[in-house]
């Protein structure tokens, strides 16, 4: 037992591993001087035996028993470590961090606290929280003294960064982590990822600050890659001579010919394609799957707690939508049972019923909020209700502004203003667009998404240059797309032609039935090289399929999709599919990560009525299948959404949520 426990102190954890050990060990010392420990030899022994076979849940569970029932005892310092250990090791990370905080507050100088403080970033990195994770990182760094430590930290940091879709900042961390002999491999692949992911002008400015020295040539790289991407040839020769010139011994010149000649092949494959932190910083503890925040305690929780799934469930229209939603609100809440439960309760299609269900849930202490419902008009009826009867309510509805002075009310759905506001901070911010256009229906609806499009591009000191509509009930396209383009179509047979129209991206905000007639007139008028800016209501297979030629590189918003390489939503979308027999969609989405910001709530305290308004307005990102979201101070969604974009005949993934900026 004494040498396999001390082989142990060779791997990654070493140090930490080496308390099996010292627990071990503890029988021979009980009852020895003052002090010693009144926790029977077999409580210990069996949370080493626990540990020993693997089951790390129960060893968690027995050493959690012994740190609580030792608070002042001489182990106390061992038992904690092995504690975080254990519960790392099962998956419960929050729980593991939790553990090692605890142990470095009290043994700041212990034998164990340096080697347990610089994984605690990582554990929150773990736990979907890279929020919290660079926090921690930045706050221990500002105090560490030794170099490599220092560089640990920062390589948390960056990955933390990276996942939060930060690329810019996470290449500063990584290149500060370059200076860790231990882990500079691991900060090279996370600094090569993000740069596959920098836009071109932060590209650009990274070349010009390093020049010859790593990473100016990589970066030079990733800008010939980037014109072959965008199928400029000229700028992609220009380039890959460049870099020939300057950097011909470079290991990645054969990358360049292989994507002159095909670029969809292995060998042309970027570096950085395939980066996931995740497995790496997993590999000390079990696997994860799909989760939330750990409960804790729920120390604020004084009793049963019950969360009113408010949803059409009866209405055929709309039960199969509320079905999805109430799977996914339970997937991400199962954890709190049996001390929270989710209580279905039918709104159908009647405003007065919804009145009457929030009153009667407002009028039971232990209901705590609402999640729901989903139609307009019954959603307004319900946030007015709950804002009067004192209840927190989550909608799950686009109505806009109902969120608005009511401060009990928050909502969870990417509406069209959301989608509107986000492809013009896309354009603007990622591909540095400053001239842009807008064709709209003179409907309602085109009429407000202009204006929420033209609101949020001006605001970020952008330019709307030409705007037109269209009658949607005459569907006549050809005068506006006539005057956008200038109407004076060269006809020539080559594609790559661009007439001059004054703005480097349209957007359209309509359905895929009149993206397809207006797309084709574009291009007869000689504008074939147009950044093309949507909306969800653009994803549909027979828009790819049928004009994919002429969206390569559009910006199109999504809430939920399968083509995300998300961790978390990866580990959703098989979850529900194990559970239900169906693919996940946004409205799933929408109920899990409506019950993701509960489960923050209670873990962060959260105990009563207003204690989880406070929580969910004061918590973020809460880290949710649909992205790293928050509430405003209006309690609406924030959220940067998913970024999809067409490459050939098929949608293809151009950026993954991140936090709202």
């Amino acid at each position: 037992m004494f040498q396999t426990r001390l082989t142990k102190l060779l791997g990654f954890y070493g140090l930490l591993t080496s308390l099996v050990f010292l627990v071990a060990c503890v029988p021979m010392f009980e009852g020895m001087g003052p002090g010693s420990s009144q926790v029977p030899v077999a409580a210990s022994s069996e949370a080493d035996k626990a540990y020993d076979r693997g089951d790390y849940r129960a060893a968690a569970a027995g050493y959690k028993r012994l740190v609580e029932s030792e608070p002042a005892g001489p182990r106390r310092e061992t038992l904690l470590g092995m504690y975080g250990l254990s519960s790392e090791r099962a998956g419960n990370y929050l729980q593991a961090a939790t553990a090692y905080q605890t142990l470095i507050a009290e043994f700041p100088s212990g034998e164990y606290s340096r080697t347990v403080r610089l994984r605690i970033p990582d554990l929150y990195i773990l736990a979907n929280r890279p929020a919290e994770a660079v926090s921690l990182a930045e706050g221990m760094y500002a105090s560490e003294t030794v170099p490599a430590s220092k560089a640990a930290l920062k390589l948390s940091e960056g990955r933390a960064q990276y996942l939060q879709g930060k690329f810019r900042d996470a290449l500063i961390s990584f290149i500060l982590a370059l200076g860790g002999s231990g882990q500079r491999e691991a900060a090279r692949a996370g600094l090569e990822a993000s740069m596959l992911r920098l836009s071109e002008s932060e590209l650009t400015e990274v070349q010009r600050q390093y020049g010859q020295n790593y990473p100016g040539p990589e970066a030079s790289w990733f800008l010939a890659a980037q014109a072959a991407q965008a199928g400029n040839l000229a700028l992609f020769t220009e380039r890959v001579d460049y870099f020939k010139r300057y950097f011909g011994s470079h290991p990645w010149g054969p990358r360049l010919e292989a994507i002159r000649i095909d670029p969809k092949s292995p060998e042309a494959k970027a570096p950085g394609t395939d980066y996931d932190p995740m497995p790496v910083l997993a590999s000390v503890g079990a696997p994860r799957g799909p989760g939330t925040p750990a409960l804790g305690s729920m120390g604020g929780l004084r009793g049963q707690a019950v969360i009113g799934a408010l949803l059409p469930l009866s209405d055929p229209q709309s039960s199969r939508f509320s079905q999805d939603i109430l799977a996914g609100l339970r997937m991400a809440t199962a954890h709190l049972s049996p001390r929270v439960t989710i209580e279905a309760m039918d709104s159908g299609t009647d405003a007065s019923t919804v009145v009457r269900l929030v009153s009667e849930a407002a009028a039971r202490p232990e209901v705590l909020a609402l999640v729901g419902p989903l139609t307009s008009r019954e959603a307004l009826a319900a946030a007015q209700t709950a804002q009067a009867s004192g209840i927190p309510l989550i909608t799950i509805s686009q109505r806009l502004g109902i969120t608005t002075g009511r401060p009990l009310v928050f909502r969870v759905f990417l509406t069209p203003k959301h989608q509107a506001e986000a492809v013009a901070r896309y354009a603007v911010r990622e591909l540095g667009l400053r001239d842009l256009g807008v064709l709209y229906p003179a409907d309602s609806y085109g009429q407000a998404m202009h204006g929420f499009f033209l609101a949020e591009a001006q605001r970020l000191g952008a330019r709307v240059a030409a705007t037109d509509s269209y009658d949607p009930a005459q569907r006549n396209y050809a005068d506006p797309v006539n005057r956008l383009s200038g109407g004076r179509s060269v006809r020539r047979a080559s594609t790559s032609y661009q007439a001059s129209v004054g703005f480097q991206a349209l957007f359209v905000p309509d359905t895929a039935a009149s993206i397809a007639q207006i797309l084709p007139l574009m291009a007869y008028n000689d504008v074939t090289r147009m950044v093309y800016l949507g909306s969800s209501i653009w994803l549909t297979p027979d828009l790819a399929k049928n004009s994919g030629r002429y969206l390569k590189g559009a910006v199109i918003p999504d809430a939920f999709n399968n083509l995300s390489k998300r961790r978390v939503a990866i580990a959703f979308g098989e979850a529900f599919t194990k559970a239900s027999g169906r693919n996940a969609d946004q409205f799933a989405a929408y109920g899990y990560d409506a019950g993701v910001a509960l489960s923050a709530a209670f873990a962060a305290g959260a105990g009563s009525r207003t204690e989880l308004v406070n929580a969910l307005l004061a918590i973020k990102p809460f880290e949710g299948v649909t992205g790293p979201f928050g509430f405003g101070p209006d309690g609406d969604y924030q959220v940067e959404p998913l970024m999809v974009t067409v490459d050939g005949t098929s949608f293809e993934l151009l950026s993954e949520p991140s936090q709202y900026r």
